[in-house]
Order: C-alpha cells, then sequence, then structure tokens
C-alpha cells in the first residue's frame, strides 16, 4: 500500500486506523503498521493528531494483538503455519531461521524482532509455536510494543 494512501486512511480515521494496522500486524498478519506510525507521527507534528492518542492506539493494539498471534500458533502449532503461513509470505526456510534465532535469543527475541524488515509480524506467532512462557511472552510483547510505537512515532 502506497504511503500516500495510509496517510489519507489515518488522516482519516485517525487513531483506529493505527489501533487496527498495529493489533492487525502484532497478531502476524504482514500489514505495514510501521508506515502507519510513521505517517501518524507526521501528522502529529502538523498539528493534525494528538501525540498521546497515537502512541496509546499503537500500544493498545500491540498489546491485544500479540497474544492472539501467540495463541494461535499455540493451539495450530507449525504445521499449520506450514500449511497457510504462504499466503502471509513464511516459507519453511523463513521459518528454521526465525526459530533458530528464537531458540538462541529467547524473549529478548519478541522485542528485537519488532524492529527486524520482513520479520517483525511474526514474533508472537515464533513464541506461540515455540511454547514461549505466557506470562514471560506478555512482558516483552509490552515492553517491545512500547518501544516500537513509540519509536516509529518519533
Amino acid at each position: 500500500m502506497p504511503a500516500e494512501e495510509i496517510l489519507s486512511l489515518v488522516e482519516q480515521y485517525g487513531w483506529a486506523v493505527v489501533f487496527l494496522g498495529t493489533l492487525t500486524q502484532s497478531a502476524g498478519v504482514p500489514l505495514p503498521a510501521q508506515t502507519v506510525l510513521m505517517v501518524s507521527g507526521f501528522l502529529v507534528q502538523q498539528g493534525h493528531m494528538q501525540l498521546w492518542q497515537i502512541i496509546m492506539s499503537g500500544i493498545l493494539g500491540t498489546l491485544l494483538g500479540g497474544p492472539i498471534g501467540y495463541w494461535v500458533s499455540h493451539e495450530v502449532g507449525r504445521p499449520f503455519v506450514l500449511r497457510w503461513g504462504r499466503y502471509a509470505l513464511i516459507t519453511p526456510s523463513r521459518l528454521q531461521r526465525a526459530e533458530k534465532f528464537f531458540e538462541r535469543h529467547g524473549g529478548g527475541t519478541i522485542l528485537l524482532v519488532r524492529f527486524i524488515p520482513g520479520v517483525k509480524s511474526y514474533g508472537a506467532l515464533l513464541a506461540g509455536i515455540n511454547r514461549m512462557n505466557w506470562k514471560v511472552f506478555l512482558f516483552y510483547n509490552a515492553v517491545g510494543g512500547g518501544v516500537w510505537t513509540t519509536t516509529m512515532v518519533f
């Protein structure tokens, strides 16, 4: 989706686009939430939006979206992700590389993955597939979502 279309959507629907974009991407669907946040930051600078609304909407989206992706991948597991993941650009080789990275770096992966292009949508899915402790996941999802959202808006 071109940046002009995202700008138009954010101008028209405001924080709702930020919330839905971050929720959907955090749940594991590769959408341009980073661009939505950056465009929102631009609109904040122009005086068209409130900074606190954008940051809170983005954080809330990540807080709710992450557990959805975690739950889905935890319940249906790796076979489901391999079967249907191709529609979300998840190939077997990408999944295997991501799983190895997750095994090496543990919970910090959830925080770090938000800043890696092409992988950021899949942190929650990896946590669920790898059976990460739920409370540990929630902690890293909250910290990662807060840092990522704020960084992208600024």
